[in-house]
């Protein structure tokens, strides 16, 4: 990498490649996980030659304990026949959620970025359970996609999801307090889990305003 190129390399959109090849997140990404855990990226690269990329990880003091592996839901209890917007410009990640998805019964309309979800929706003629979206993607956040469907979608529910942590967004009002999200990497059925929890959630709201009403 040229001098140039380098000191760009770990901001959020910044890409040497074609537009609609690649969003710049990566190595973004991998940076806010890093300096998370109080690690370190060093980088030495010279022009034409090739690149690398050394993480520094704090020690860890002590010995970590093996622990048992989760125990796995119960398929039948995360499948759902609901409608799911979703909006992810990562290829692979967006492919991976659809078909997670799909598989078990949801119905999913996809999405490459914000303003293709906002004409999708317009031209949808049924109702829309779930939006799934990507917190940081070029133009609109997924924040502000959120406000412009729950605007025409008032029972509309919202999962975000991101590699970057929840609190970095709630302490800079990136998205709103208390709001359900999903930690990027995540296994399917830590995806499936969390779209049927926040879709129940919705409907043990409506029991509760239903009954208060009565």
């Amino acid at each position: 990498m040229s001098a140039e190129t380098m000191a760009h390399i770990f901001e959020r959109f910044y890409t040497t490649k074609a537009s609609g090849e690649r969003t710049g997140l990566g190595l973004a990404t991998v940076y806010g996980i890093v300096k998370q855990t109080g690690g370190h990226i060093a980088v030495f690269s010279e022009h034409g030659q090739g690149t690398t990329f050394k993480v520094y990880l704090p020690r860890v003091a002590e010995a970590v304990r093996a622990t048992s592996a989760p125990e796995r839901s119960d398929s039948r209890s995360v499948n759902g026949h609901e409608t799911i917007l979703l909006v992810e410009d990562e290829r692979a990640v967006r492919e991976l959620a659809r078909r997670v998805l799909a598989d078990r019964g949801y119905s999913v309309i996809e999405a490459r970025n914000p303003e293709e979800a906002v004409r999708l929706a317009d031209d949808h003629g049924s109702k829309i359970h779930l939006l799934l979206t990507d917190v940081v993607m070029p133009g609109m956040s997924g924040y502000d996609l959120a406000k412009r469907l729950k605007a025409q979608l008032s029972d509309l529910r919202v999962l975000y999801m991101s590699g970057y942590a929840y609190d970095v967004f709630a302490e800079k009002g990136t998205i709103k307090e208390g709001s359900d999200f999903l930690q990027k990497p995540f296994a399917p059925n830590v995806l499936a889990q969390r779209v049927r929890e926040t879709l129940d959630r919705q409907v043990e709201q409506m029991k509760t305003l239903e009954s208060s009403a009565s």
